[in-house]
């Protein structure tokens, strides 16, 4: 089975995935910036958002997913846009950007530091780097994935676990700080307040759960989404109002060149 990704599942919960987008655009607006790549752009929320910023930026969104892309270019008509692998990008282009941007991209690919220098590469003079990654893998949500996903239950029909390729801010430092003295990184944590249990299912189910649900039959799918709504009612409390408290820590980091 394809493990696709679906720009209407995504764009859900649009306001939520684009905020921390808006956040870092806002760290570096007032630069001056003709000339932008967004990697990962996947329905182009995210590169909207550098247009909104820098009206007058030649700007190139790029993402692996077809589905992504075209919805894109349906939506976002003054925005450039192709379907690319960013690391066979980074490899075959000729171009130079005045902004890179990334966000919640890197942790889906299979050498992210790699790829961090790579792009780095493809700065122009003075141009700036702005990267938001995931860092909410501690987080109950993927405990309790992981939980049921390699259970006695379910170990049998999901034999492939998705890789979580993130470090810790150290790690990322580590990498940053050899390829510029200029540099920035922080995290913020988002308190999603979100309406439901069953928002939380929705929202993972465009994302984390992907590569999982890719390899279930649809016969299946419902007794797979029981089990993890009861792990998710186990662990994360309705407040006094009935809505879910859906933490979301992320990292952001700046280079400039």
């Amino acid at each position: 089975m394809e493990n696709k990704w679906d720009s209407e599942k995504y764009l859900k919960f649009e306001k939520e995935r684009t905020q921390p987008a808006i956040d870092l655009v806002r760290r570096v607006e007032g630069r001056n910036v003709s000339s932008a790549l967004d990697v990962g752009c996947g329905p182009g929320n995210s590169s909207a958002v550098i247009k909104k910023i820098f009206p007058n930026a030649n700007i190139l969104g790029i993402d692996f997913s077809s589905d992504m892309i075209e919805r894109a270019k349906r939506d976002y008509t003054d925005i450039a846009f192709e379907q690319w692998d960013a690391d066979v990008f980074t490899e075959e282009t000729s171009q130079k950007f005045d902004l890179i941007f990334s966000n919640a991209c890197l942790q889906w690919l299979p050498d992210q530091f790699k790829t961090i220098t790579n792009l780095y590469k493809l700065l122009n003079d003075n141009g700036i780097m702005a990267i938001q990654i995931p860092c909410n893998f501690d987080e109950p949500i993927h405990h309790l994935i992981h939980k049921v996903v390699t259970g006695e239950k379910w170990r049998t029909v999901i034999k492939s676990q998705r890789n979580y390729v993130m470090g810790t801010v150290e790690d990322y430092y580590n990498v940053i700080s050899a390829l510029s003295d200029k540099f920035d990184i922080w995290t913020t944590t988002y308190h999603h307040v979100l309406p439901s249990y069953e928002a939380i299912w929705s929202w993972y189910e465009g994302t984390g759960l992907r590569p999982y649900l890719s390899q279930i039959d649809e016969s299946m799918k419902d007794e797979f989404k029981k089990d993890i709504m009861e792990e998710i009612k186990a662990n994360y409390p309705l407040q006094k109002n009935n809505k879910v408290i859906f933490d979301f820590p992320r990292l952001f980091f700046i280079i400039e060149k």
